[in-house]
């Protein structure tokens, strides 16, 4: 886990695997929708600012594997009803900076307090057109596995992700997202446990396992990750 940390704290500071939108390895048909949203959100930018927010990627370590804690949303949520995500939220005026959005959002949305001191640092901040929101997903550590005190009105369930099941081909998959012409594309997804990840979230997984494997190829005896 320490040589991980170490290797992350390095390596988020160089250019990162999804910096250019056009290295994600996304569908053709999402990556020219998602091109031209980002053109016409640049546009609008001055007139409807996009939400600011952070998620919080917290790596914690339980019986030799690595996880993830995320969340359900709820169908009532007003954001994103129903999905699987990270938690964080927009970043309010008392916040330092997005590094605390994500801490108090954490805290706020399901108990777990991540300190400071333990923030590795940030991965490529993701747009999101539905909610016109631009995301930075927050990477950090912490001790174990956590006691979850989830807020109803945001959360449904806690949730312990593995990052070996996240890694894991036969649990990649793709949601399709038919438009309002009947045109579709394919978005990246995972299937893990008894739910679905796709959207941003799966974005920023799939990020996340591209510096994974950077660090076993450096690393073989961590191919377990």
């Amino acid at each position: 886990m320490q040589e991980l940390i170490q290797f992350l704290q390095a390596r988020l500071k160089k250019e990162l695997p999804h910096s250019d939108i056009r290295k994600e390895g996304l569908d053709p048909k999402m990556l020219q929708l998602m091109l031209e949203e980002e053109e016409n959100a640049v546009k609008r930018f001055k007139k409807i600012p996009p939400r600011i927010c952070a998620v919080m990627m917290a790596i914690y370590e339980h019986d030799d594997s690595l996880y993830f804690p995320m969340m359900l949303r709820p169908q009532k949520s007003r954001a994103h009803p129903g999905q699987i995500s990270f938690p964080g939220g927009k970043r309010e005026k008392e916040d330092q900076d997005l590094i605390e959005t994500a801490i108090r959002e954490t805290h706020e949305e399901v108990g777990v307090i991540v300190p400071r001191t333990n923030i590795i640092g940030a991965l490529t901040p993701v747009f999101i057109p539905p909610s016109n929101s631009l995301v930075t997903p927050i990477l950090a550590h912490i001790k174990g596995k956590p006691s979850y005190t989830i807020a109803p009105d945001e959360v449904e369930r806690a949730l312990d992700i593995s990052i070996s099941d996240l890694n894991n081909p036969t649990n990649k998959k793709v949601k399709k997202v038919i438009l309002t012409n009947g045109e579709y594309f394919e978005m990246p997804a995972f299937a893990v446990q008894d739910v679905f990840i796709w959207g941003g979230s799966a974005r920023m997984i799939m990020e996340f396992n591209k510096l994974l494997r950077e660090f076993r190829n450096i690393s073989p005896e961590k191919a377990m990750l």
